[in-house]
């Protein structure tokens, strides 16, 4: 039996499509920003906000929500997606969801409606760390003429994704070395096998490596990094914007560098969704909103 509240699905990428189809098992969903092949049939799609919105009591926005505040982030969508229109069709407390609301927030925050980031959820960031590895890993098989058997990689971060990464790695066969300021994370890594340096020491080691993998959201790739990187390295940077490069400084080296954002979205959108979907359930179960 679903619950009686309305839910709409508004913008985003593939993984949103799956997103959407799980939350319609538990609420009439509808979806809006798509079109019918992505968004399965036991969805209501509406190809257009023109075309009328239900009233609705749960708003799922994408992540990063919108780029300027005004439109959602819907890369699928024919016509464009206002965000003010999204507010107009929602019910006394409702409760909107979305990733990194940025600029938008302001306009949720004077029409007096509660925002959630789900992105800030421990959850999701737990349950995203093996998709953001596996497409690190169909990455650097992509870009490396050489087998990650054997390659020498340089991880920078042992978190959640640095941990589970280091852990993939380490049993495809890579030689890992982890760079963290922790002492205790070093040592983590260390039980997994990998070696371990604190970031003191990249630049003494740094052109060792066949792979630099960066999942540090702070410039630890400085210029004086990069000057001892060999030319034929590959870095690969999982960090969230401004990432941990110093771009200006690797394009003026020639360095190969590849930004690989949102990772669970490209390359496992199926998962990446599912996940999504249950982080904004278990949510609303805290918010006793998913009774029927």
């Amino acid at each position: 039996m679903k619950n009686h509240k309305t839910v709409i699905v508004a913008g985003g990428d593939l993984r949103y499509g799956y997103t959407a189809a799980a939350l319609a098992e538990k609420f009439e969903t509808y979806a809006v920003g798509f079109t019918r092949q992505i968004i399965p049939d036991q969805v209501n799609l509406i190809e257009s906000a023109a075309d009328g919105l239900p009233m609705y009591d749960i708003l799922v926005l994408p992540m990063p929500v919108s780029d300027d505040g005004v439109l959602v982030n819907a890369p699928f969508s024919q016509s464009n997606l206002s965000l003010k229109g999204l507010i107009s069709r929602l019910r006394p407390n409702a409760v909107v969801l979305g990733g990194k609301f940025g600029k938008s927030k302001a306009l949720f925050e004077e029409a007096g409606i509660e925002t959630v980031d789900y992105l800030a959820c421990e959850e999701l960031s737990t349950r995203n760390a093996v998709p953001t590895a596996e497409g690190a890993v169909q990455m650097m098989l992509e870009e490396m003429p050489c087998t990650i058997y054997g390659s020498k990689v340089l991880l920078l971060g042992f978190g959640r994704i640095g941990s589970r990464l280091a852990y993939t790695l380490h049993a495809m066969g890579a030689e890992v070395t982890v760079a963290a300021r922790d002492v205790v994370k070093r040592a983590q890594a260390e039980m997994l096998g990998c070696r371990s340096i604190p970031f003191t020491e990249l630049e003494t080691c740094a052109e060792q490596f066949d792979v630099i993998c960066n999942t540090v959201p702070a410039k630890v790739i400085t210029e004086s990094v990069l000057e001892k990187i060999r030319e034929d390295a590959l870095i690969l940077d999982l960090a969230s914007k401004p990432g941990g490069i110093d771009w200006d400084a690797a394009q003026k080296l020639g360095r190969r560098v590849v930004w690989a954002l949102s990772l669970p979205g490209k390359t496992a959108p199926v998962t990446a969704g599912e996940i999504i979907a249950k982080t904004i359930l278990h949510i609303l179960e805290e918010r006793r909103m998913t009774d029927a």
